[in-house]
């Protein structure tokens, strides 16, 4: 081969080498990474990709080597390369494991591709553990700057995304388990050949040490700054226990102080739930308690370090340190004023937690909070000292040396008005008034200045312009170079004593005059200790025209100069007991003479402070004369309102007795005498008798008003004994012939029996006479108020409308006083079942209405109801009987339902019908489906008149077989109605409505009728004859001609009585057990047959059966349909049957079974010697044309062998 050729050949076949390798280094990774998530898979299988590389290469430098020489010296230089590349690649892991700080190197993917030892010791894992797909996708325990957990998945991505803005991505990462830890992560994105965003680089750094530096510096700047706000000390230890927990990341953490015998007391911690802080008890004594780090803390003074668990030193604590997990603790004690004042306690999760480093920086936290204590003493100090200032009672001023003011106290401002914040930094002279002028200033300040204190008074100007009196001292205060620096001035308002000065000269003044011009006589005394006599002293002129003397006559002369009769008169003796005892007397009306006048005197007498002996007295002869004629009109008045009906109370004007008549004395308890002067509330305490409530006195409001008050129709009075009486009537002013008001009087009478008699007619227009509950007026006034309770506060409001199921049966049975008796037992139940706020209404009959206002939700109604029919599951016992009953209820919901109280009430009636329709005993919720039921239901009643009318209705056969032979021994005649519109309609769908409006009468009639007509029609066709049934409701059978209806209708039809039979229910056969005996008896003498229905399920039944002249007991098709259905309602429901077949037989009866529907039903009742069955199983009702056939197979000897074999 040419050499051209050759190195063309080689060239072509380096490129093809190097395009060969470029896309699988390219591709190859993306590939694998698109079929292969699983991150320990995918390196196993770049591993795999990078030998099937090598292996394929070297096959194909293999083969180029066996056509070329040179192939052997290129795979020699490959080799040289390789071990090269490998020498280079073992140098740069050496490196890279030694670097101190780990390194992490990722996929963009974040699978991990290399970590150095530094990583993974940081990280508390290693490279196999690391290179788990779990470690890649599971949050770590580490949280990012916003507190999110870390993964390293998510972090290659962002890394990723973040890259666009910045080539480096930082973080900061915490972790709080087992200790707090900080780690400082720093991500750079690499890019390949092409430029491409391939690998993440990260670097960690652990900067925990710094982060616990710089959160303790900010506690401890924390700690000062609270110090220099003077907040107290309790909030300053919380704050450390708080930032040492949360911040800082010690579990637990608590500041003790120490108390007396021994004692400490948590005054602040942080970690540690309450009941936990209850139950610890830390002493710093010899106890047991007190051994612990925290009391040898305080009695060493001296820190303290200790692992706590299995170390007997903390036995007492073990549970507490176990359940928090707990393991070392250290103690720093607080020091203040060469004392231990208690200590600061550090739990860790961690032994051997606390190293030398960490107990230093937590020492400074102690001495921080030793500076509080003492900054605290100071602040102490200075309060107390501040305090006596502000509360002084004088105004207390500072001023630096030109008479700024540099401080008030409180004082001050009331003083002067102006607050201190106003005036700081003012000079003093703005409170000058200008009264004073500058020579008085100068004296003043030239005292101070030559260092001594100056007092005086001053005028000065209040802030809002009015002047004020004021002493004042003020005093220099000096350095200690004797240099005045301040001055300090104390003011003391003495306004109020100088215009007292004032006010007593003017009221020596005011007293001359008033002395004179009194219209009252005024003589004032002295009394002589030598002559043992009064002289007068003063004599003012009322007195000189009432005694007819001249001042000069009497001025200094005795007593007795004008009283000339005060011996007799006893005046003397009085002035005598006042000037000794000090005591005012009052000398009452005397009528006295001398020589110069003669009249009535009244008045009093006073010792002055001056020892003198005053007497104030007036003339009242006029008075005495008008009392006179007064005292004959109450005198009459007095025997007029004694003779009255009613009671009368007269007061003042300020509403004290003056007098009560007989009757007022009975009703109130109180005689005159002791009323006499009372207020008039102390004896005429009157209430609101509806609420209790104190109402407004008629006399008080007439007083007031000065008209005729009339008293409300609900006011009692309670009587002095406490029972009330209930009283009507008003109370009117009494005025004087000026018509000036001078009392009133009250005019009540006692009305309790005319009240009492209103209240009850009330209590029987509202409530129900039998049960006593609220009657439907009651219920819809109260449920009015519900509904607009309920819409103001936007709640719900239930009525549930309660019927007791099968009561009608209990009330013939056991007679009306027992059912009435069984009401009222009712109603105490359901009131028992409900709150306070609810009411219990009964509507008539056996019809309750419950009301439910402010219910949260329709669920509380559900509640209410099924606890209501719960209570009815016990028996009630009644004159020695056990009465079991059940009750439908229905309920409506406000404002689900509707929105005023008789739509309720209808809707909580259809609900509970069509519980009653779903089979009694439960209760069910309105819904807009039992309304549109109710209007087909009242559709079909009014239909139903109709189609009697027009012969809808038609008569359906069910044959009835022995089970002996399997010959159809009868048949039961079934009514079906043929409806025009809603077509073939079976029995439950009209027969109940038909029961209710009484056209089941008519009906039932013509069933009756229709039935016995047909059979006779048959038995004339020449068909063998058979007895047909004929079901009679609870309606008919009350008929009073129901025995002649019945003998008419045999009579028409010509059908031998023998042939029909009449089935009546259990229910029926008990309602009145002597006129159904009488009504079977008749019925049964004239050859019909007479049938049970529905056995087992009435009331009491059986003790009747051996009375009644029955031929058949029919099994209810309840009882043979359990036959077939769970084993143990099976095996009750075979028990039930057997009996009932066996109670028939001693009873001589024939036995038939309804609803029989399985070979396995048949074959039991055929085991237990039932006579007789019907069923679908054997023939289902058909018509009489159908029936035809039926009739021929009698006819023929046929029987049923397929259903009766074996």
């Amino acid at each position: 081969m040419p050499p051209s050729h050759k190195s063309l050949s080689l060239g072509k076949i380096s490129l093809l080498y190097v395009l060969l390798s470029g896309l699988w280094v390219q591709f190859s990774e993306q590939v694998l990474y698109y079929f292969i998530r699983d991150h320990e898979m995918f390196l196993r299988f770049s591993v795999l990709k990078g030998w099937f590389w090598v292996l394929a290469t070297t096959l194909f430098f293999y083969l180029l080597m066996r056509r070329s020489g040179q192939a052997i010296l290129a795979g020699e230089q490959l080799h040289q390369q390789f071990d090269a590349i490998k020498r280079q690649e073992e140098f740069y892991q050496r490196i890279y494991d030694s670097v101190a700080e780990g390194v992490i190197l990722q996929h963009i993917s974040g699978m991990f591709l290399n970590s150095n030892s530094a990583a993974c010791a940081l990280l508390g894992t290693s490279w196999s553990d690391m290179q788990k797909n779990e470690f890649l996708t599971q949050v770590t325990p580490w949280m990012d700057d916003q507190g999110a957990p870390f993964s390293w998945k998510t972090h290659a991505y962002n890394v990723l995304i973040k890259a666009q803005d910045s080539e480096e991505i930082r973080y900061t990462l915490k972790r709080f388990d087992p200790e707090q830890r900080w780690l400082y992560l720093n991500s750079v994105l690499l890019r390949n050949a092409q430029g491409e965003p391939s690998w993440v680089v990260t670097t960690l750094s652990d900067i925990s040490m710094q982060k616990y530096s710089e959160l303790q510096e900010t506690v401890l700047y924390g700690i000062t700054q609270r110090i220099l706000a003077e907040h107290p000390l309790n909030v300053i230890f919380q704050y450390l226990c708080d930032e040492l927990v949360h911040s800082v990341g010690y579990p637990v953490a608590a500041v003790v102080l120490k108390k007396s015998e021994g004692s400490v007391a948590i005054v602040a911690q942080a970690g540690v739930r309450e009941e936990y802080v209850r139950t610890l008890k830390i002493r710093w004594d010899d106890s047991p308690e007190g051994q612990g780090a925290v009391g040898e803390a305080i009695r060493s003074g001296k820190p303290q370090v200790q692992n706590l668990i299995n170390n007997s030193q903390f036995k007492p604590w073990w549970a507490i340190y176990e359940a928090l997990n707990l393991q070392s603790i250290a103690t720093f004690p607080l020091w203040a004023h060469g004392q231990c004042l208690g200590a600061i306690a550090l739990y860790t999760h961690l032994p051997d937690y606390f190293n030398s480093v960490r107990i230093e920086r937590l020492q400074s936290l102690a001495e921080q909070i030793t500076m509080a204590f003492l900054s605290h003493e100071d602040r102490s100090q200075l309060q107390i000292q501040r305090t006596a200032l502000s509360a002084a009672a004088d105004a207390i001023v500072l001023a630096d040396r030109t008479g700024n003011l540099l401080w008030t106290n409180p004082a001050f401002a009331r003083l002067t008005g102006y607050a201190f914040e106003e005036v700081e930094g003012q000079n003093i002279r703005f409170l000058q008034s200008g009264y004073q002028d500058s020579s008085f200033y100068k004296i003043m300040w030239d005292t101070v200045l030559a260092g001594e204190t100056w007092r005086g008074e001053l005028i000065n100007r209040h802030a809002k312009g009015t002047l004020y009196r004021e002493e004042m001292t003020l005093t220099p205060v000096q350095a200690d170079g004797a240099e005045i620096t301040h001055f300090i001035a104390i003011k003391q308002d003495v306004s109020e004593r100088f215009a007292t000065q004032k006010a007593l000269r003017d009221s020596e003044e005011r007293y001359e005059e008033m002395f004179e011009n009194m219209s009252n006589a005024v003589a004032v005394f002295q009394f002589s200790e030598d002559e043992k006599i009064f002289h007068c002293k003063a004599f003012n002129r009322a007195a000189e025209q009432m005694e007819n003397l001249p001042r000069s006559q009497v001025l200094g002369q005795p007593l007795d100069r004008f009283f000339s009769n005060h011996e007799s008169l006893g005046i003397l003796k009085i002035f005598f007991h006042v000037f000794r005892t000090g005591e005012a007397s009052h000398f009452p009306a005397t009528y006295y003479h001398n020589a110069y006048v003669s009249g009535w005197r009244e008045g009093f007498i006073y010792k002055l402070s001056t020892r003198e002996v005053v007497a104030i007295y007036e003339d009242v002869t006029r008075r005495k004369q008008d009392e006179e004629t007064l005292w004959l009109e109450k005198e009459r008045a007095q025997i007029t309102l004694a003779s009255i009906g009613d009671g009368v109370i007269t007061t003042d004007v300020q509403a004290k007795i003056t007098y009560l008549n007989p009757v007022a004395e009975r009703l109130t308890g109180w005689t005159n005498r002791q009323a006499e002067g009372l207020p008039l509330l102390s004896v005429f305490n009157i209430r609101n008798e509806n609420t209790g409530q104190a109402v407004i006195n008629p006399v008080t409001q007439c007083l007031r008003e000065k008209s005729i008050v009339t008293l409300a129709n609900h006011t009692a009075l309670t009587h002095r004994d406490g029972h009330t009486i209930s009283i009507e009537d008003s109370a009117a002013p009494i005025c004087d012939r000026a018509g000036d008001l001078i009392g009133a009087v009250l005019v009540f009478h006692d009305v309790s029996d005319k009240r009492a008699l209103v209240l009850q007619l009330s209590h029987q227009a509202h409530h129900d006479a039998l049960t006593g509950l609220p009657n439907r007026i009651l219920y819809k006034d109260r449920a009015h108020q519900a509904i607009v309770q309920a819409h103001r506060h936007q709640t719900y409001v239930a009525v549930l409308f309660l019927d007791l199921d099968r009561f009608k049966l209990v009330n013939d049975t056991l007679g009306h006083t027992m059912g009435d008796q069984l009401l009222r037992a009712t109603g105490e139940r359901i009131v028992a079942c409900l709150r306070e706020g609810d009411t219990v209404s009964r509507q008539g009959g056996d019809e309750f209405l419950v009301l439910l206002p402010e219910m949260r939700s329709e669920a509380q109604a559900a509640q209410v109801a099924q606890k209501i029919m719960d209570v009815f599951k016990a028996p009630f016992h009644l004159h020695e009987q056990e009465i079991y009953i059940t009750v439908s209820l229905g309920i409506a919901i406000f404002p689900t339902d509707g929105e005023d109280i008789e739509t309720l009430i209808k809707y909580a009636d259809t609900a509970m019908y069509h519980a009653k329709d779903e089979g009694r005993n439960h209760y069910q919720f309105y819904s807009l489906a039992f309304n549109q039921a109710l209007s087909v239901r009242l559709g079909l009643q009014n239909e139903m008149r109709r189609a009697l009318a027009y012969e809808e209705f038609v008569l359906y056969y069910q044959p009835q077989y022995r089970i002996s032979d399997g010959q159809m021994c009868g048949m039961e005649a079934l009514v079906r109605w043929q409806h025009p519109e809603r077509g073939f309609l079976l029995p439950g769908e009209f027969i109940s409505i038909a029961e209710e409006n009484g056209l089941i009468l008519p009906l039932g009639e013509w069933v009756l009728r229709s039935a016995c007509l047909q059979n006779k029609r048959w038995q004339e066709m020449g068909y063998p004859p058979v007895r047909v049934a004929v079901n009679l409701s609870a309606r008919q059978f009350r008929q009073a001609n129901l025995v002649s209806q019945i003998a008419q209708i045999l009579t028409e039809t010509g059908l031998d009585p023998q042939w029909l039979e009449l089935e009546i229910t259990e229910s029926i056969s008990m309602e009145n057990s002597s006129f159904t005996l009488a009504i079977l008896q008749e019925l049964k003498g004239m050859g019909i047959r007479l049938s049970l229905d529905d056995f087992g399920t009435g009331f009491s039944s059986l003790s009747y059966l051996s009375r009644f002249s029955l031929d058949t007991l029919k099994i209810d098709r309840s009882f043979v349909s359990a036959l077939t259905t769970r084993s143990d309602e099976r095996k009750h429901g075979n028990e039930i049957v057997t009996t009932i077949i066996k109670l028939a037989h001693n009873l001589g009866l024939r036995v038939i079974a309804e609803g029989v529907e399985t070979e396995a039903q048949l074959d039991f009742l055929r085991s237990q010697g039932c006579a007789e069955v019907q069923g679908y199983l054997l023939a289902r009702p058909v018509s009489a044309e159908d029936l035809v056939f039926y009739l021929i197979e009698i006819s023929l000897n046929l029987k049923k062998k397929l259903r009766f074999s074996g």
